[in-house]
């Protein structure tokens, strides 16, 4: 009770609560990480109140655990020793769209339904992971570096500066915001030293606020569909697509994504689609923009259409004959997800994303060996989830593989929490790249970097020397 009592007196009465329903809320997510409650959830209203929940939770050496979207499935704000639960959702102030450098000051409770409606007024977007939950805060996907939907390097780096609360209440500026002239100037640039906050779980501090890199919404768009029967073929295709800088976003899923995607009437519409969609489909959107839109789409169609001859795959306006398909999912694919039912969620209720970075010639690799390891526990490969993100022109790319299983089938979820971990091993083993070590993949990943797990400890106690940020948990 005396900690409730002291929270209200920094966040307010109404806005901290340790009732068991609510702190069990908190306790857990969609992940295999193991529950465990906070003593208590506060939800401050500015960076000052989050500076004094701090300054409070570093004077008793009590664990502070922040969280800004609405919904997790990785298990990063699922407390490991207790402690006060920062939920920083009601900071959900998008604070300036700048037209001018192409930019959104945003707090960490803004989601990603908000910033794209509002950017979409002034002809602007930020680009977006694919359909990410719309509960999903998009200062969050920008910290876990989540891979966006167009894969040229100048649209990288969506994180350029903000604010970030330190384990001791003090204030940190990241990016060139570090310089007091900067904060409320421009230009606003992404410098290296950010990366070091980027991906760290609120284990170094709590961002308050930060500056996004948006993008002008393209005025004239061909998407289409290109179909493979093995996703050995799709290798060769992206690669001479991405060097050529092709399109925009550029993507590649499996006939179940896809399916469960575009499905609109339940699971027996998605069981049917699955069925009559190739087993791979590679989406690639041209676009133009303010000056001669039609000429560059013009320009990108010859060469793809050259590269097609070339390869002997054919580009079409939709797949399978679906009607309206290409203008329906580019509508989407630049939101986060609208509809009831998160897709990952609409076959059995849950799923379990193994995703990793590797070269694009390796996928297939991969996706043979993963394929082998689901066939042991009898999970059939067409019940895999399949997306494929090229990054960087294709210099590298971004796999992940979904697993779903009834959550209330507890044979299920021990048969799919067994499978999720051999087929991580198997990924790390083979060479794949975690780059947001999250749940078990913490242990699988530092135990094969003990150097590196060293100098990260070293930064921890550097910036939260009381270890009360996240702790449990290790950074970047």
């Amino acid at each position: 009770m005396a900690l409730k009592d002291d929270l209200a007196r920094i966040v307010g009465s109404d806005y901290v609560s340790d009732d068991p329903q609510t702190l069990e809320k908190y306790s857990k997510d969609y992940s295999f990480v193991q529950p465990r409650s906070p003593s208590c959830v506060a939800y401050p209203k500015n960076t000052e109140e989050v500076q004094g929940v701090v300054k409070y939770a570093h004077k008793h050496l009590i664990p502070v655990i922040p969280r800004s979207s609405g919904i997790s499935f990785y298990g990063a704000g699922i407390p490991s020793q207790g402690g006060i639960m920062l939920d920083l959702t009601r900071m959900n102030n998008i604070l300036e769209v700048d037209e001018k450098d192409i930019k959104v000051k945003v707090e960490p409770g803004v989601t990603w339904v908000q910033v794209q409606e509002e950017l979409e007024k002034h002809g602007m977007m930020v680009c977006i992971p694919m359909l990410p939950h719309p509960l999903k805060s998009v200062l969050t996907s920008a910290m876990e570096r989540e891979p966006i939907l167009i894969p040229k390097s100048e649209y990288n780096e969506t994180f350029l500066t903000g604010e970030i609360v330190l384990g001791n209440g003090e204030l940190f500026y990241l990016g060139t915001a570090i310089s007091k002239a900067m904060r409320a100037g421009s230009p606003d640039a992404f410098i290296p030293s950010t990366r070091l906050f980027l991906g760290s779980q609120g284990t170094l501090g709590i961002v308050t606020w930060a500056n996004l890199k948006a993008a002008y919404i393209p005025s004239l768009d061909k998407i289409y569909f290109i179909a493979f029967e093995r996703i050995e073929d799709i290798i060769e295709p992206v690669y001479r697509i991405q060097r050529l800088m092709l399109g925009s976003e550029c993507l590649a899923l499996n006939s179940f994504n896809l399916a469960a995607i575009t499905a609109e009437k339940g699971i027996e519409e998605l069981q049917g689609l699955r069925e009559t969609l190739p087993p791979f489909i590679l989406i690639l959107c041209l676009s133009g923009f303010h000056r001669l839109p039609e000429g560059r789409v013009a320009y990108e169609e010859e060469a793809l259409m050259k590269i097609a001859s070339e390869l002997h795959f054919k580009p079409l306006p939709t797949v399978s004959g679906i009607p309206g398909l290409g203008k329906d999912l580019l509508k989407m694919l630049r939101k986060p997800w609208t509809k009831d039912e998160y897709w990952k969620l609409r076959y059995k209720g849950s799923c379990h994303d193994v995703f990793f970075h590797t070269t694009l010639n390796r996928v297939p690799e991969f996706t043979k060996s993963i394929c082998g390891v689901a066939s042991k526990y009898g999970y059939p490969s067409k019940d895999i989830g399949f997306y494929l993100q090229p990054i960087e022109r294709g210099r590298i790319a971004y796999c992940q593989y979904g697993f779903h299983c009834d959550p209330h089938d507890h044979k299920e979820v021990a048969r799919i929490r067994d499978l999720y971990l051999e087929v991580s091993e198997l990924v790390l083993t083979m060479g794949g790249l975690f780059t947001t070590p999250y749940g078990a993949w913490a242990d699988m990943v530092y135990s094969r970097a003990a150097t590196y797990t060293s100098v990260m400890k070293i930064v921890k106690n550097a910036l939260d020397p009381q270890n009360i940020m996240n702790p449990g948990k290790l950074c970047f």
